[in-house]
């Protein structure tokens, strides 16, 4: 187990959790994100592939963390610029200040689900700071005039964390193979529906090409992008990781052999996780930017200690077209009471503790011994506590998560 050390960093809410809407774990929707209907089909969200592409500007050349150079130097992985996509769709996040690569960030929690989630998990969409829906997975999207033809352009390159290529045969294969067989447990979500009762009906998903789909509905279904973001904007599975799980491809017996071989009670439990909770099961391809670790000791989210570590393949940059993330890992040491996550708070072991009000005189009076800050916010809206740094003296260079304002002040806070 790797050891926990000092970082003299802490956070502490009026909340438990504060992650932004749009993450699956209780994120509200915000009203008033509904695109705009009009005479014909309705352009939104950037670099449409018939509108003005945004060119990479700032700096000549990527640049990425010295695990991933030596990596590249022992050529176990492709260089840089051949794991990002193409450069029109590398996501550029515009900020003023960059920060620094390397070290780690340690959390406590009881459940990997509530904490890991919200800090990793990566949608299609998610929501601008303004409540506008914005395009992150995919680089844009065109709607039609009555709302039920729906057409989603992806990022051309975009690689899984095993550097297989994101296509939109990944997102027709997750809806048609899991969402509509509920393959991993969960009814076919409300997004994908229209009409009420026994006269609900299911949407269409239709592959353009390999960058672009369609999802058709029978009839109006404006809320669509909203609802897809109650459910964390997924609306995709790595395929050729799948196939080799899923009975109707690889048949009955061999899909029970690899859910005993993988751990698993059955076929269903194995299916539940690698889909439902993909981002806490070791080997599943993803698009976050953090992959739960293969090091023993470090690779099972219902053991003591667990860990995330950088995906090579991530593909965002910050100004200077250094690849992100910035922190080599996410470390999660297991507690059973908030007792003990205050005790690792006290003694500085935490890179960032969320607590709760009545955990704030104990954590004040610890703060010299364990050389942080506590920090408080009367509103513990992810809105709330990103305007509050920004009020910080040191700016803030970097939010890393949309949804994870825990690992977005990591960032931040590193830099000191």
């Amino acid at each position: 187990m790797r050891r926990l050390y000092r970082t003299g960093i802490l956070v502490v809410t009026l909340f438990a959790l504060c992650v932004c809407s749009g993450c699956k774990e209780g994120g509200e929707v915000p009203e008033g994100t509904t695109p705009t209907s009009g005479a014909s089909d309705v352009q939104t969200g950037e670099n449409h592939p018939e509108g003005t592409e945004t060119p990479v500007s700032g700096f000549d050349t990527y640049s990425e963390a010295l695990m991933l150079q030596q990596a590249v130097e022992a050529r176990a992985l492709p260089a840089v610029e051949r794991r990002l996509p193409k450069e029109a769709d590398v996501v550029i996040v515009d900020k003023m200040l960059t920060g620094v690569y390397g070290a780690d960030v340690q959390f406590a929690t009881e459940n990997a689900d509530t904490l890991t989630g919200a800090l990793v998990s990566e949608g299609l969409f998610c929501y601008a700071e303004d409540g506008t829906i914005a395009p992150n997975i995919a680089k844009s999207y065109t709607v039609n005039s009555d709302f039920t033809k729906y057409t989603i352009y992806l990022r051309e390159g975009l690689r899984w964390s095993d550097g297989v290529l994101f296509t939109s045969d990944d997102c027709v294969f997750f809806y048609e193979e899991m969402c509509l067989p509920e393959t991993f447990g969960e009814t076919l979500w409300q997004c994908f529906t229209v009409g009420n009762g026994s006269k609900k009906e299911r949407a269409v998903m239709k592959k353009l090409d390999a960058y672009s789909f369609e999802v058709v509905f029978p009839s109006s279904k404006p809320e669509f992008l909203n609802e897809l973001l109650a459910q964390g904007g997924i609306c995709f599975a790595p395929e050729h990781y799948h196939v080799n799980l899923l009975p109707e491809y690889m048949g009955e017996d061999a899909a029970k052999a690899k859910a005993a071989d993988m751990g698993y009670a059955n076929t269903a439990e194995m299916l539940r996780e690698t889909v439902a909770n993909a981002w806490n099961t070791k080997g599943v391809p993803t698009l976050n930017p953090y992959v739960l670790s293969t090091e023993e000791g470090a690779d099972n989210v219902k053991g003591n200690y667990y860990e995330f570590v950088r995906n090579p393949y991530y593909w965002k940059v910050d100004a200077a077209g250094k690849q992100l993330p910035y922190m080599d890992r996410l470390g999660f040491t297991r507690i059973s009471d908030e007792s003990q996550k205050m005790l690792l708070t006290t003694e500085g072991f935490l890179s960032i503790s969320l607590l709760n009000a009545e955990q704030v005189p104990e954590a004040l009076s610890g703060a010299a011994r364990g050389e942080y800050r506590v920090i408080t916010w009367t509103d513990a809206s992810s809105y709330a506590v990103k305007n509050s740094l920004k009020n910080f003296p040191e700016q803030c260079p970097y939010e890393e998560k949309v949804r994870g304002v825990g690992a977005a002040h990591a960032e931040c806070w590193y830099m000191e």
